[in-house]
This record gives structure tokens, sequence and C-alpha cells, in this order.
């Protein structure tokens, strides 16, 4: 019986060694280091299979990076994934579904390294809200607890893991690549699709939603903490398609929109004046800038029913293009945007209330317009059938999510300190 016991042991750590081994080996989310094998893992085709979460908790735990551009989906697709399109020092550190506490985890262990100057987070009203908190990579990432060796270890061990590993196998051996929903021709009518589709689910969810404060205050104190050691952050509201932000108002969403940029500009004012050491952006140590609100860029037209070629400023409602990132960067740089029709403006508590005014008669404009009406339409036929409110269980932050937070708070690197 002893015998079969240590038997049934070896086979068994056996097992998961030959586990562990075969998924750093092929390391499908590119944080081993391992060689590439010409035609088996040469092509790194799931990096993001997650969203991007192991990968990028991966190189923000290792350090060395200048300047980091966090956010949603909207930043992942929005802004230049290549660094050299993006600004000196810059990577593209978006992660797709996330919400502010992955954000916040994100720019707290990033800051661990003295080597980083900046961050630059993208953020609207989806990531404030109690619907979700993290996605399942997230526990195994570098993000939870800011220790790559143990990542990597979780990671080795994950059988999403070894999922991503044989889909990237198989990629590497067919030529394949995973499927892109973004293209620069469409089918007649698939474009009017996704917009029509996308108006009637957001007003779903944004019947359903709710603001959670205490995100807002977890956000704050990585905000307080990395302005005090002189880190510059500078925060911006993502722009959405017109056809997006007026079912955002007609869910009655429209005051929590506007009381949202009034809490974000109060928060960013706060710091506002500290110094940063090493700035990478004109400006103090934390500012804000609102890109959202019916702009000329978000309002044009929605494909018609026969377009193919793809709309020239938003992918769908929700996701625009990485030229328009890229303007944006421009815009926070004090630079001029190559597509005038890209404005933004500084939110501070002196600018707040006539900003707040414009998006108001921008949006009065706007639906007066063929466009305008268009959406007004479907969105009338879709309140008339009295939809249910997309609800999900609440997801709120606990005494752990907090430890998390305060403990990669803890290390981050003194730079205010070496001045």
């Amino acid at each position: 019986m002893h015998r079969y016991a240590v038997t049934l042991l070896i086979a068994l750590f056996a097992s998961l060694a030959g586990f562990a081994g075969f998924n750093a080996l092929v390391d499908p989310f590119d944080i081993t280091g391992s060689p590439d094998i010409p035609g088996l893992t040469s092509r790194d085709t799931r990096i993001h299979e997650d969203g991007g979460r192991v990968h990028v908790g991966d190189q923000l735990a290792r350090g060395g990076i200048d300047a980091i551009l966090l956010g949603s989906s909207r930043t992942v697709d929005g802004f230049p994934r290549d660094p050299a399109d993006l600004p000196e020092g810059f990577i593209n550190a978006g992660m797709r579904g996330t919400n502010i506490f992955e954000l916040s985890q994100a720019a707290a262990l990033a800051a661990q390294s003295e080597d980083l100057r900046c961050v630059v987070i993208g953020l609207d009203l989806d990531e404030f809200g109690t619907h979700s908190k993290a996605k399942a990579t997230y526990w195994l990432s570098a993000l939870r607890d800011g220790h790559a060796d143990f990542a990597r270890a979780r990671v080795a061990l994950s059988p999403s893991t070894f999922g991503a590993a044989i889909q990237l196998l198989a990629d590497n051996l067919t030529g394949s690549q995973p499927r892109v929903p973004w293209a620069d021709t469409y089918p007649a009518g698939a474009q009017r699709e996704r917009y029509e589709n996308g108006a009637r689910g957001i007003y779903r969810f944004y019947l359903g939603y709710r603001f959670d404060p205490e995100r807002l205050a977890l956000f704050e104190r990585v905000l307080d903490r990395l302005t005090a050691e002189g880190v510059q952050v500078t925060g911006f509201i993502h722009p959405l398609h017109a056809w997006r932000e007026e079912a955002m108002f007609r869910a009655g969403r429209g005051e929590d929109y506007l009381a949202f940029r009034a809490a974000l500009t109060e928060t960013f004012a706060r710091y506002a004046d500290r110094d940063p050491v090493n700035a990478c952006r004109p400006g103090g140590g934390a500012q804000l800038y609102d890109f959202s609100g019916f702009r000329p860029f978000a309002a044009v037209d929605a494909p018609s029913a026969e377009a193919t070629v793809a709309h020239p400023t938003f992918y769908e409602p929700s996701h625009y293009l990485p030229h328009i990132g890229t303007d944006m960067l421009a815009i926070m740089g004090g630079e001029d945007p190559s597509d005038p029709r890209v404005t933004g403006d500084r939110l501070t508590p002196d600018t707040l209330a006539q900003t707040s005014a414009a998006i108001i008669e921008r949006r009065s404009d706007w639906r007066a317009s063929p466009d305008g009406a268009a959406v007004t339409a479907l969105l009338d036929a879709v309140i008339a059938n009295a939809p249910s409110a997309e609800l999900e269980t609440p997801q709120f932050l606990n005494r752990d999510d907090e430890t998390s937070v305060t403990d990669k708070l803890a290390r981050i690197a003194p730079r205010a300190a070496r001045r």
C-alpha cells in the first residue's frame, strides 16, 4: 500500500511537471522567455487570448517601462499596438473587458519600477460600475499580487494556458490567425447591423447600470500615491460614438454620466498641483481630459445599409480607430491633431460647467440631424417594447481587494526622494 501511494504521488508529480513544462515551453502569453521553435511556436498568436492580462501583468512586473497607456478594449483597439507608432517610451498596456479595479492594480504594479515616468489611463462610466471586478485570468497574472515568478508558476499550471498553447501550435502549423472583430471591408449591411444591435444592447446595459463610489475611492488612492511619488498621471474619458451616447441618455444615465465627469474632475483636481519628477506630458502631476460628448468625429453618420468600406472613425459604437487615439495623445501632449474633427477638453473645476453645457448643446444639434433622427426612431421602438434591464450580480470590493492594492502601493519606488 505504501509503495502504491508513493508510485501514485510520483506519477502525479511527473504529470504536473510535464503539464507545466509544456505550457512554459510553448509560452502562449509570452512571459517565460522560452526560445521560439520554428514552425511550432515562432508566431505569438495568442498573447492577448485572455484579454491581455497575463502578458501585460508580466510586462509591468518586470519593470523598465517609461510610460504606459492603460484602459479597456477601447485602449486596445483605439491606439496603436506597435510602440514605434506611440510617443517615445510608451507601450499600449490596454486589456479587454477590464475595469477600474484591474486598472488601479496595473498602475500600482507598474509604479513599483523606478523607471516609470507617467501613466495615461482611459476612463469611462462603464469601468466604475458594480457589474464587474476582474476576469478569470486576473487571478493568474502578476496583477493579482505583483510577483512575476509566482504568476508564471500559476500560469504554467493553468488549464487556460494549456488551451491557449494548443491553439498557438495549431496556428503555427496551419498558418492561421485568431479571429479579429474588425476589418477594412464588410459585407453590405454588416456594419449597419452592428450599429443597430449595439444601440439596442447598450440601452439594456445602461438600464441596469449602477455606479460604485468605492471603485472611484480605490482609484483615488492609487492616483494620490503615484503623484506623491512623482509619477505623472493623465486621465482621459473615452469617446463613444453618438449612437451609444444617445442610448446612454435615453436609458436615463445622462445625469449619471455628467455627475461622473464632475467626480473625476474633482478627484484629479486634488492632485493637479503636484510636480512630476520627469514628466512626459505637459502640465502637472495629475490632469484630466474629456473626448466624449457627441464630438464631430464621434458624430460621423453611422454606416448605411449599403456600406462596405469601414467607418472612418469608429469600428462600431463602442470602439474608435487607432488614428483617433493617436490624435487624442497629440492633444494631451499639447500638439494639434491630424484630423481637426478630433477635439478634447481639459477638465478642471473652472471648465466643468462650460464643457457640460457644450455636451448638451452638441447632443441637441446631433439629434436634429438625419443620423440622430434614425437612432431616435430606433430607440423609440426599443423603448416601446419595454425591454428588461441587463442585470448582473453586483461585485463589490472587499477587504482582500483593498489589501492587494495597499501592498502594491507600499512597494512603489520613491522617485520624489531622489530629485
